[in-house]
């Protein structure tokens, strides 16, 4: 559990027991073992119910109702998949797996990221917290973020992709795995992330290595003298904090639009922020569907939008994100510019109705390998794991994010702690 902040006031019993509930819905919410519930609650209310609470009393913006029916079929089939067993025998106990040395695996790791970071900083052609430091505008400070990882050239554009792979999950799960072994230099590995996040002024860049440290706080793995409500709040905190130092929301310009849609300019940073985090996912997947049936005639895409599956069947890829982003905004100086949605989108634009239940079920089938590993450092990952399936494609999320080689780590390798597994910070 975690470990109450000291008080001089006298705490009723009514206050102890509404804390406690409080403390176990957020143990529910965050618990990998409830992910099964929890991500397919997040899809309805995020892609079914917003849009239709906004379609019908706000403003009438296109296909919201479609990607509502689509969020509902999405949602069922995630639960449905998050209890089918299919996948079980793979990550049995009597499985046999590669057994490594758990700092011989975690510190390689961190080293070659540390390598690739300094790499990126030396060859940048300015580094965005710098030049905000500097007093650089926010456009300025837009176009040095899209050029310090997206806009590279050459041999460089591969960077964005290492990135991707560090940071999307094995970063974070190697910082888990820190924290739970309580291995030296745990927080020097915090602080080098965190100082890579806010150099290129990404705003939530710096919760893919939070939210697994916050999942394991919450669910009592390891202790903190920080409640886990005031973590979160720290979190959001930051994120403002953020939106504060890149510029948002401080363009000076008067909006005229409707909230709910792209074209509405935030007056504040938190305003932006809450704008970003709640409509724009909702809007992009709806302009997504708008293209879609603009563009390509609703005919299905076949995989062309996805590198990877392009390549194999030997398509010319579609850069769909790319348009969309130009739909909604009109491209960017670097040509860079890019809006990603929903994983049903994906799914949906290539394969149809049957690509949203296929990569549904696989998405639940995921969330269940993740709970039946018993992995806690794997399953502090799940949070990470929604969030990019909430913003972006499975096939992505899979290969360019790292999920992929986490899954065959938790099936293939046994990473043995140096020490006995501790439960303080």
């Amino acid at each position: 559990m975690v470990k109450p902040v000291t008080t001089d006031v006298p705490i009723s019993d009514e206050t102890k027991q509404a804390s406690a509930r409080r403390l176990g819905a957020l143990e529910w919410i965050v618990d990998v073992r409830s992910s099964g519930m929890v991500f397919p609650l997040m899809i309805m209310i995020g892609y079914s119910l917003v849009p239709l609470v906004v379609s019908l009393a706000f403003y009438d913006y296109p296909y919201l109702l479609e990607l509502s029916l689509l969020s509902i079929v999405s949602a069922l089939c995630i639960f449905v998949g998050s209890i089918t067993p299919i996948f079980d025998p793979f990550v049995s106990r009597h499985r046999r797996r590669l057994v490594l040395s758990e700092k011989g695996f975690i510190w390689p790791v961190w080293f070659a990221f540390a390598c690739f970071a300094i790499l990126a900083w030396a060859t940048a052609q300015r580094i965005p917290i710098v030049a905000a430091i500097a007093g650089a505008d926010p456009a300025t400070l837009a176009e040095l973020r899209e050029r310090f990882l997206k806009a590279r050239e050459g041999w460089q554009h591969s960077f964005v992709y290492i990135n991707a792979l560090f940071t999307g999950a094995l970063i974070p799960y190697c910082l888990a795995r820190m924290f739970l072994s309580r291995m030296r230099g745990r927080w020097l590995a915090v602080a080098f992330f965190f100082f890579y996040s806010i150099s290129f002024l990404e705003k939530a860049f710096f919760l893919k290595a939070v939210i697994p440290l916050f999942y394991l706080v919450v669910v009592g793995q390891i202790r903190s003298r920080i409640r886990p409500g005031s973590l979160l709040m720290l979190m959001i905190g930051t994120v403002v904090l953020m939106a504060v130092i890149s510029g948002a929301g401080e363009s000076g310009v008067v909006s005229t639009g409707s909230f709910f849609t792209p074209n509405y300019v935030p007056s504040s940073p938190l305003e932006h922020v809450v704008w970003r985090s709640v409509v724009i996912p909702m809007v992009t997947a709806a302009d997504g569907l708008r293209l879609f049936n603009a563009q390509f005639g609703g005919s299905s895409l076949d995989g062309a939008t996805s590198s990877f599956l392009a390549g194999l069947t030997g398509q010319t890829r579609i850069p769909f994100e790319q348009l969309v982003f130009a739909l909604q905004w009109g491209q960017n100086e670097t040509g860079t510019g890019s809006a990603n949605s929903v994983f049903i989108i994906e799914s949906y634009v290539n394969f149809g109705i049957f690509g949203v239940i296929f990569f549904s079920l696989m998405a639940g089938c995921i969330l269940r390998l993740l709970v039946r590993s018993r992995d806690v450092a794997a399953g502090a990952c799940w949070l990470l794991f929604a969030v990019g399936l909430y913003t972006a494609g499975l096939i992505g999320t899979m290969l360019s994010n790292g999920f992929i080689v986490l899954l065959m780590i938790i099936v293939f390798v046994r990473l043995k702690p140096s020490k006995g597994m501790s439960r303080t910070v």
